[in-house]
């Protein structure tokens, strides 16, 4: 008896060790949301990042990451359908400020103060207090803003650059082009001449169908009238310049610019970017406007494939889109606060606190910097004396299983972070090599009488609701108004503004209006330039 008692009480010591050992080997499964940009060899769910971040955070946790892909130009649409079916990933990131606004409301997303006190040292250090307010939101009505959300820092605030052709100016005998007057007989002395021979088309032009007055709008508030915008008025209209006085002569100009055939007659189909970018590397256009460092950069390299099909050919930086009433050349630039990171709450307490620690990993500066620029002699040649790379590969010339996208997946940090301000802004030029003045002066550009976009830190009911269709509805109104009998466009025109009225545009300015007037809104009004 005694013998049969020693064994069952061996085999339950066992079990309750076996048991022990299974609790402390369970893992838990993180789904991290990454964007993918079609580039080519580069699979998001299987990358060297993946596997870095699975080696130095996820083993020593127990917790298996999976990286979630989502199409970068579509996210908004994608995460929206996931968050309201109950399939969004455990860490999710967005533009969309109007969805995360929502989620707030309808509480479908971690409330994150408790998480971000206990678990992220690294990354409130790496943020600051006053980045993380662009997150918090007084939701119960206490008067204290609670952490909804976590904004990952901008590091380069700069949004959208104008470039020239330098050799067609030289071939024209002209010099940059200061405002529209100038820039529009550059377009018209390009085509004159041919300098592409019978492809030239001066205007690189297409509409962006997420957000179709995105790049417009540079060019059309050079024209808009400031004397008769109030500060209201211009957080009001936040998301249809097209409705801003003036901005109808802008418009008018773009379609002059169409029926001289400045700018692409394809502009307005929905499949017009390969052509864009096919029309670009041969030197047929003159003229583009994209990110400031786009010319250069490893994904499309409009100078370098140029270079290849036309002798001297070269990009450079330009500014001629003067607004006569402030008498400014405008650029928006970003706020500081960049893409917001979410915790659904459909991710239950364990998997959260696993998120919020990942989070904090990404921000210590040694993962942050691995994750951001891969491994020495296969992402880049070496460090200069400041710790910056050098040498940095192009996507083409790394082996697939390298193939990276630091912002993407290091999403913490929109942008090369090497930790001051002065080191930031030298690593923006030094990649490029050979083309590091060209970078620094469109920089310098991009950043002239440069006014902070629009927010708003509480939910616009109307944006939710009719976002999407004012976007397409915008998008029908620029393809008409360009492209219609110059004769006609008034007719046009002031149609067409009032199908976009009609489509929530109206109910989404009463709204922002309301919202600016109770003092719940973020932004710069050029007028205070």
């Amino acid at each position: 008896m005694k013998k049969v008692l020693a064994i069952l009480l061996t085999l339950a010591l066992l079990l309750g060790m076996t048991g022990a050992v299974l609790a402390e080997d369970e893992w838990t499964t993180l789904r991290v949301e990454t964007y993918d940009r079609e580039i080519a060899g580069l699979d998001v769910t299987n990358c060297w990042q993946l596997k870095y971040a699975q080696e130095h955070f996820g083993d020593p946790n127990k917790i298996k990451l999976e990286f979630v892909s989502y199409a970068r130009w579509t996210e908004g649409e994608l995460l929206t359908t996931a968050l309201a079916g109950g399939t969004a990933p455990d860490i999710c990131v967005t533009y969309n400020g109007g969805l995360v606004q929502q989620c707030i409301d309808d509480e479908g997303i971690w409330q994150l103060d408790d998480l971000l006190n206990e678990y992220g040292a690294n990354l409130k250090a790496f943020l600051g207090e006053e980045l993380l307010t662009y997150g918090q939101k007084d939701h119960d009505g206490d008067g204290t803003p609670e952490q909804w959300y976590i904004p990952a820092r901008r590091i380069s605030r700069a949004n959208v650059g104008n470039f020239i052709r330098e050799d067609w100016l030289k071939a024209l005998n002209m010099e940059k082009p200061t405002n529209i007057e100038e820039f529009t007989a550059y377009l018209r002395a390009a085509k004159e001449a041919k300098l592409a021979g019978d492809n030239t088309v001066p205007v690189s032009f297409g509409i962006y169908a997420p957000d179709p007055l995105y790049n417009v709008r540079r060019w059309t508030d050079a024209f808009v009238d400031f004397s008769q915008v109030t500060k209201e008025d211009w957080f009001a209209y936040a998301r249809n310049p097209e409705m801003l006085p003036g901005s109808k002569e802008g418009f008018r100009w773009l379609n002059t610019l169409y029926h001289e055939g400045l700018i692409p007659e394809t502009f307005a189909l929905t499949d017009n970017d390969q052509a864009n970018d096919t029309a670009l590397i041969m030197g047929y256009n003159g003229f583009f406007s994209q990110q400031p460092d786009q010319p250069w950069r490893t994904d499309k390299n409009y100078e370098i494939e140029m270079e290849k099909n036309v002798e001297g050919a070269h990009w450079v930086t330009v500014n001629p889109f003067k607004n006569e009433s402030l008498n400014k050349t405008l650029h928006d630039m970003y706020a500081p606060a960049g893409l917001s990171i979410i915790i659904p709450k459909t991710t239950d307490e364990k998997t959260a606190v696993a998120a919020m620690k990942y989070l904090d990993w990404m921000a210590i500066p040694e993962n942050m910097f691995a994750m951001q620029n891969g491994i020495e002699g296969i992402n880049y040649e070496g460090l200069t004396e400041d710790g910056i790379p050098y040498g940095v590969k192009s996507a083409d010339d790394v082996p697939d299983e390298n193939k990276m996208h630091a912002g993407d997946i290091c999403f913490i940090s929109n942008g090369l972070c090497y930790g001051d301000d002065e080191k930031n802004a030298a690593a923006l030029a030094l990649p490029f090599k050979g083309y590091e003045e060209d970078v620094k002066a469109s920089y310098a550009d991009s950043l002239t009488d440069a006014w902070t976009q629009i927010s708003f830190p509480v939910s616009i009911q109307a944006e939710t609701d009719y976002g999407e269709t004012v976007k397409s509805a915008q998008g029908k109104f620029l393809a008409d108004v360009v492209s219609c009998d110059p004769e006609k466009f008034d007719e046009v025109y002031d149609a067409g503004l009032q199908d976009i009225l009609n489509s929530g545009a109206q109910a989404m300015i009463d709204e922002f209006r309301a919202a600016y007037q109770a003092g719940n809104y973020r932004g710069v009004f050029p007028g205070d330039l």
